[in-house]
């Protein structure tokens, strides 16, 4: 499977051609433009919200990368194994933020299997699965990929022992999830609050004792 991301640059089309999104409810039209070899054409035919399950069959085998994305981003219709498919390799857009992994066809079940896949956006997905458990995130708080150790710092059955650990993690991205989980002991929070450069994300900690907070709203008081 590569691994490259699709080069969508500024002046791409990443919307429907017009006169393609005015047929995306006429089936027939869908079907005979999913077939054409012009590429706009097909890529405009994946924006659509539902697609004829023929039509989406034939799209999500696809050859070209950009068209299986703007399917899973856009139709409703997106089989589970396409929309896995893209979620290896695409980060997510803010056009259709989530996608895939909100699209309603993603997989909520059976996630398990990837807990020890090769591919970090897969293992990703396994703490999702409803049958996982503390111990996937534990396992997870260790795991050699940044995102996979941050995925475990937001998860909140990490236990404190792991969620003081991964305050100091070695990426500052995972140092910064791990420093806001309520999981954190205060005796070791509290301190993060004197150090200026730890202070603005532990401040966002729902941990913080109450008496500390309110030192530390009252020098703002009376600007408010």
């Amino acid at each position: 499977m590569a691994s490259t991301v699709p080069e969508i640059v500024p002046d791409h089309r990443t919307y429907a051609l017009w006169w393609v999104a005015a047929l995306h409810d006429n089936s027939d039209a869908m079907r005979q433009l999913a077939s054409s070899s012009n590429l706009w054409t097909r890529r405009s035919v994946a924006r659509a919200a539902h697609l004829p399950q023929d039509v989406v069959d034939l799209l999500a085998r696809d050859e070209d990368r950009v068209v299986r994305l703007f399917l899973a981003e856009s139709c409703d219709d997106a089989p589970a194994d396409l929309l896995l498919d893209v979620w290896t390799w695409w980060p997510g857009s803010f056009s259709f933020p989530g996608r895939p992994r909100n699209h309603p066809n993603f997989p909520r079940h059976g996630l398990l299997r990837f807990a020890d896949d090769p591919q970090p956006r897969l293992r990703l997905l396994a703490p999702h699965d409803p049958a996982s458990t503390g111990a996937l995130v534990e396992q997870f708080s260790r795991d050699p990929d940044t995102s996979v150790r941050g995925r475990a710092a937001e998860d909140p059955r990490l236990s404190p022992a792991s969620a003081v650990r991964l305050a100091d993690d070695a990426d500052p991205g995972v140092r910064r999830l791990a420093r806001r989980h309520p999981a954190l002991p205060p005796a070791f929070l509290v301190p993060l609050l004197l150090y200026e450069r730890r202070a603005k994300d532990t401040a966002e900690n729902p941990a913080i004792p109450a008496a500390i907070m309110r030192r530390m709203i009252a020098p703002a008081a009376p600007h408010c």
